[in-house]
C-alpha cells in the first residue's frame, strides 16, 4: 500500500506513477492532496482523498499505508520526506530527485518503470522490518532545532 501526498500536477509525476501502476492490482495508491477537479481520476487500486488538514488525520493515513512514494520530476526539501520518516515509513523517489535522500536511512531510489518500481517494493517489503529499525537513527528536525538554527542566521549575519 502506497501513499502519496501532495498536489495533482503533471511535475508532481503523479500521473506518470498513475501509468506506472495501471492494471497492477497488487499495488495500492492512496493519493491525498486533491481537489475538486482532480477527482476525476479512476483507477481501481487508486484511491483519492481531499487535502487533509488535521495533523492526527493525516498520521493516520500515513501509518495505514505501507510505503509512501514522492514521484516529482522536480524537488526543492519536500515535507512529505520529514512527515514519512517521523512515522517511520519508508519512501521511494525517482532518480530525478535523488538528491533528496541525503543521509538520511529508508529512502529508496529507483527508475521510472514498473520493473524497477516493483523490484524496490519488493526489496521495501521483505526486509520492512530492518528498515524501519535502521529508520530510528535518522536525526529529524524540531522546533526547538529550528528556532535556534533560525536565530543564528538572523543574529550571525
Amino acid at each position: 500500500k502506497l501513499i502519496y501526498v501532495g498536489r495533482i500536477k503533471k511535475e508532481k509525476g503523479i500521473f506518470s506513477l498513475l501509468n506506472l501502476i495501471k492494471k497492477k492490482s497488487k499495488i495500492n495508491l492512496t493519493i491525498v492532496g486533491a481537489s475538486e477537479e482532480d477527482k476525476t481520476i479512476y483507477q481501481s487500486n487508486v484511491s483519492i482523498l481531499k487535502i487533509v488538514q488535521d495533523k492526527k488525520e493525516l498520521i493516520n493515513l500515513y501509518d495505514r499505508n505501507n510505503i509512501t512514494i514522492l514521484p516529482s520530476y522536480t524537488e526543492g526539501y519536500p515535507m512529505i520526506i520529514l512527515e514519512s520518516l517521523s512515522r517511520l515509513r519508508p519512501i521511494i523517489v525517482f532518480r530525478e530527485i535523488e538528491h533528496v535522500v541525503e543521509n538520511r536511512k529508508g529512502i529508496f531510489v529507483t527508475t521510472r518503470d514498473y520493473s524497477s518500481l516493483s523490484e524496490t517494493i519488493k526489496h521495501i517489503i521483505n526486509n520492512y522490518d530492518s528498515i524501519q529499525e535502521s529508520m530510528k537513527s535518522n536525526k529529524l528536525p524540531d522546533n526547538d532545532t529550528f528556532i535556534n538554527q533560525l536565530k543564528e542566521i538572523l543574529y550571525n549575519n
